[in-house]
């Protein structure tokens, strides 16, 4: 399938917007985000490591780790070892290929490039990496660390795969881990319980549902229950612990919004989402200015209750304009709230 208008349009913006956020990054954070790339690098080059890391591997870079990054890969163990006990015969999610980068074959060699970094933004460091094998070519590609600054130090947080060929885990490693695929066709929750059904009409999704692989004749519409329908690409996006998920729906090539469901008992309940930005949405149409793209796209799961957003607003008034590129994390309380505990400018992307 070829990439959208939306999603095309939404990536472009958002280089033109953070690369200008990061021009001049601050000269002090570079020298520490250097040393921490450099660390996490060596630790995990020192063994080759297939599939998932180890309990023993971990103890070495867990500590190099947001929690949340330990977290998906500890509940990715969970669910593999699950997989494991159901279908012994069958291979599981994540038992082998270099997770941490672009190829599966793995990393040969690698070299730190440019380091990124400014006050509203995760710390990036490009790393050149190869892979050489005896009578070949060697082949060259270029990855990003992102980092997490806890107060202290920089803790890896995701890795940008940057490799330009479809066999690869995915844009990032996170994004091939619990909290962070999205799932576009018909398929089962991460725990195997939920069946997510897509119902559609040439370019058109017409039905979101989802069922309990139990009972699957008590299958819940999600979208499209009073008619209403959406363009694609539609996704949908996992917490670790199957009991919350975002569907992301296209209103047309320029809009795009959200749904967040949580689960109580056997019934998914809707979740509403905070307006984003609205001060300053008020102000802008305040001055004359008109909304030209809202672009509100669920990314990834930070932590089992924490949902990144990518977040594009532009708003034009003849010849000006102006906008936001956010990544904006909300938080889901046990009761259903939802809150904005966060946002960052959006890292450059290439």
């Amino acid at each position: 399938m070829k990439p959208s208008l939306t999603l095309t349009l939404c990536r472009f913006l958002l280089v033109f917007t953070a690369s200008a956020a990061l021009a001049s990054p601050p000269s002090d954070a570079r020298p520490a985000l250097r040393e921490a790339a450099e660390k996490f690098s060596t630790e995990l080059r020192r063994e080759r490591i297939s599939g998932l890391p180890t309990v023993t591997q971990m103890e070495r870079l867990g500590p190099l780790m947001t929690a949340g990054l330990r977290g998906a890969i500890g509940k990715a163990r969970e669910l593999q070892a699950a997989q494991m006990r159901e279908a012994p015969d069958e291979k599981p999610d994540w038992i082998e290929g270099d997770l941490f980068s672009s190829s599966f074959e793995g990393v040969t060699s690698w070299e730190l490039g440019e380091v990124f970094a400014a006050p509203t933004t995760d710390g990036l460091v490009k790393v050149r990496q190869t892979y050489s094998e005896a009578g070949q070519s060697p082949v060259k590609w270029t990855d990003t660390l992102v980092f997490k600054n806890d107060g202290k130090t920089w803790l890896l947080d995701d890795i940008l795969l940057g490799g330009e060929w479809a066999f690869k885990p995915g844009a990032s490693l996170r994004d091939g881990l619990p909290g962070g695929g999205r799932e576009s066709a018909d398929h089962r929750s991460p725990d195997g319980r939920w069946l997510v059904t897509f119902q559609r009409d040439g370019e058109d999704v017409m039905r979101v549902s989802i069922a309990d692989k139990g009972v699957p004749a008590k299958a819940q519409v999600l979208f499209g229950k009073d008619g209403e329908t959406c363009p694609m690409p539609t996704w949908v996006v996992w917490n670790p612990e199957s009991n919350l998920l975002a569907l992301r729906l296209g209103d047309s090539p320029r809009f795009t919004r959200t749904l967040v469901f949580r689960l109580e008992g056997a019934r998914w309940l809707p979740v509403g989402l905070p307006v984003f930005y609205a001060k300053e949405r008020a102000t802008m149409e305040k001055n004359g200015f008109r909304r030209s793209d809202d672009l509100v796209d669920a990314a990834y799961w930070s932590d089992e209750r924490t949902l990144v957003v990518q977040f594009f607003a532009s708003y034009t008034k003849e010849d000006e304009g102006d906008g936001f590129a956010k990544l904006v994390s909300v938080r889901i309380d046990e009761s259903g709230k939802a809150a904005v505990v966060g946002a960052v400018d959006a890292p450059p992307q290439e």
